[in-house]
């Protein structure tokens, strides 16, 4: 989208549509992976960037000529113009901001757990490309970076190669730091000099890392005694005797491209999802509303509204907003996975709701190559219980599409959890934390293995009591685990479930559905120890108990209470609710699961009375681990 008019619009888009080509050329594993589709806004002058970017001309903020920035998996750029001839800014080139993300983008979701020095080396390396009628040219020179270098005490290579996302080296927002010079400098020094003799010693580090090798041995394979490196790059960086690559530009059709004029309400559209993507929510809303005041019509604005609304909580509306854009244009495949994750964020995961499982198939079909709905559909089918042979294909499908996407990996430890494959789930769980992007991510992944480990230990313990197998509730839960509460009363405690289900931010990160129960003696216990019967009791219920209300959505707290009697065989007797939950199907869901139990645990034989009254309460919670 553009206010620069036909000509300026179509040349930045060949500009757009030329780098695509040169970055799926360059990086191997983005070949045979769908490019992710990006909304561009191009402007002609800084008061247009201005009037579209107002946060950055608050005071103390610098004004960027380029942004490109990501979130749910929607991906928008914003470019400026110079109006002076039509030519681009002087100094640093627009582009450079969108090329250095873009190939992020084109990159870090198909290459697992790439070093931080090397992905911001080469986004430096490349977000530099000039492209020219006659040539594209790498490898250009940043004046402000080279500048750096010279200026700034180098840090130690032995370093440098290991700074990861923990480090005080690391800065995502500021980007000319002596960390990102030098990734650059090294990188540019691995690829172009003394004519390109040193690449080799870059693909050995990357085949090292893809043979397994640690970053440590990888290192020393590739790149041998680093103090030698590190004088030899200190003297490329002071001789300045850099090499650039030229080639000619990949051919394409202008003609292909098609170009309008976008309504008044469209265009307001396009501009309230940026601002929704860019975190800002009043200014979002307020574009997209005024958006559909002009035309109710814009799908597109509906969708980015629901988008806006979910980032904010606002779950009802939300929904409500995904559902008109589908009715308005439900053949777009994002909006359908849209509505299914808001479903299932809020409850829905492992209900029997069919608009879920339709809109995430349709999603599919729609877009074969979008991989957040095979993930979804995925943990969905798992959550249930259901399908799991064809949730194990969609879980890999997604793996197939984005094989370093830390999320994908955790619905296919959520799938193989159901199927019992432990080990199997247990690596999956993990690259996902190995292979995590942000520190939300990696908690996420630690949290699904702690839960993983518990789970495995527990199935030990109980196997080894002859307890049986405990059951899982969610698609990662947890099984139970009694706590014995106080020893000298009659009322012991049990607490179970930690489950992995969606949240409104991110649909595979784990949340949990705990089980509290309690066992209070309404009868005299003629001087009986009940604590080991009641242990037995609550094994007894256990396996039941998960598999009723696995499928049962609990979005808030609920509580049920019973009363019943046990015989002396352990038959059970006048069972009645004593407090419901407010859900009818939870309700019997829970004395379905106690009469599928039945008989329960004989009497101990030195309780001399015939039958043994108890109140059982079972409080379901749903939360994050």
């Amino acid at each position: 989208m553009s206010n620069a008019g036909e000509k300026q619009a179509r040349k930045a888009a060949v500009q757009f549509e030329q780098i695509r080509a040169v970055f799926r050329e360059t990086i191997v594993a983005a070949r045979d992976h769908p490019s992710p589709m990006v909304t561009i806004l191009v402007v002609k002058d800084e008061n247009s960037m201005r009037d579209l970017l107002p946060e950055y001309w608050a005071k103390g903020h610098s004004h960027p000529a380029g942004l490109f920035i990501s979130r749910l998996n929607l991906f928008f750029a914003a470019v400026q113009l110079e109006t002076q001839g039509g030519t681009f800014i002087p100094g640093r080139s627009p582009y450079e901001a969108f090329y250095h993300e873009y190939y992020h983008a084109l990159s870090l979701p198909y290459v697992p757990d790439l070093p931080l020095w090397l992905a911001e080396g080469l986004a430096e390396f490349f977000g530099h490309t000039v492209i020219e009628d006659k040539f594209v040219t790498t490898g250009e020179i940043d004046p402000l970076l080279l500048g750096m270098l010279h200026s700034t005490p180098l840090i130690p290579l032995s370093t440098l190669l290991q700074v990861d996302r923990t480090s005080a080296y690391y800065n995502e927002a500021n980007k000319t730091t002596v960390f990102y010079a030098e990734c650059w400098g090294l990188v540019h020094y691995l690829m172009m000099a003394d004519r390109g003799t040193h690449r080799p010693m870059l693909i050995a580090y990357l085949n090292a890392l893809e043979q397994g090798k640690s970053s440590a041995d990888a290192i020393s394979v590739a790149f041998g005694d680093l103090n030698k490196l590190q004088s030899s790059l200190q003297a490329y960086i002071r001789d300045s005797n850099y090499q650039r690559l030229r080639v000619p530009p990949v051919q394409f059709d202008e003609a292909e491209l098609t170009y309008r004029t976008l309504s008044e309400g469209e265009a307001l559209a396009y501009r309230g999802g940026f601002a929704v993507v860019r975190g800002r929510h009043q200014d979002g809303a307020a574009i997209l509303n005024r958006a559909l005041q002009l035309d109710p019509n814009v799908a597109l604005a509906d969708e980015y509204l629901a988008v806006d609304e979910f980032l904010g909580n606002e779950h009802e509306k939300a929904l409500e907003s995904a559902s008109k854009a589908v009715a308005l244009d439900p053949k777009v495949s994002f909006t359908r996975y849209l509505r299914a994750l808001l479903r299932t964020s809020h409850g829905a995961m492992g209900s029997s709701d069919p608009q879920i499982e339709d809109d995430l198939r349709q999603a599919i079909a729609l877009s074969p190559e979008f991989a957040p709905p095979y993930g979804l559909l995925a943990v969905y089918l798992a959550s249930g219980n259901q399908k799991l042979d064809e949730a194990l294909v969609l879980a890999n499908k997604a793996i197939s599409l984005e094989p370093a996407n830390s999320n994908y990996q955790l619905a296919l430890a959520q799938v193989l959890i159901r199927q019992n494959k432990f080990d199997q789930a247990d690596l999956a769980a993990r690259r996902a934390i190995a292979w995590a992007s942000d520190p939300a991510e990696k908690a996420n992944a630690d949290n699904f293995k702690q839960f993983l480990n518990s789970y495995r230990k527990l199935q030990t313990e109980m196997a080894s009591a002859g307890a049986g197998t405990p059951q899982i509730i969610r698609p990662s839960d947890d099984s139970a685990r009694l706590n014995s509460g106080d020893p000298s009363g009659p009322k012991l405690e049990k607490t179970s479930g930690d489950v992995a289900s969606g949240t409104a931010q991110n649909p595979f990160r784990a949340s949990i559905l705990r089980v509290q129960s309690n066992v209070t003696l309404l009868s005299n216990p003629l001087g009986v120890d009940f604590r080991a019967y009641f242990k037995d009791l609550m094994n007894a219920l256990r396996t039941n108990l998960m598999s009723s209300v696995s499928k049962l959505p609990i979005s808030d707290p609920k509580d049920v209470t019973l009363e019943l009697s046990i015989m002396k065989d352990g038959t059970i007797s006048g069972m009645k609710i004593a407090s419901a939950s407010g859900i009818a199907a939870l309700d019997q869901a829970t004395q379905d699961a106690i009469n599928a139990s039945s008989p329960l645990p004989a009497l101990p034989p030195t309780f001399k009375s015939p039958s043994l009254k108890v109140r059982l309460r079972f409080a379901y919670t749903e939360g994050q681990n």
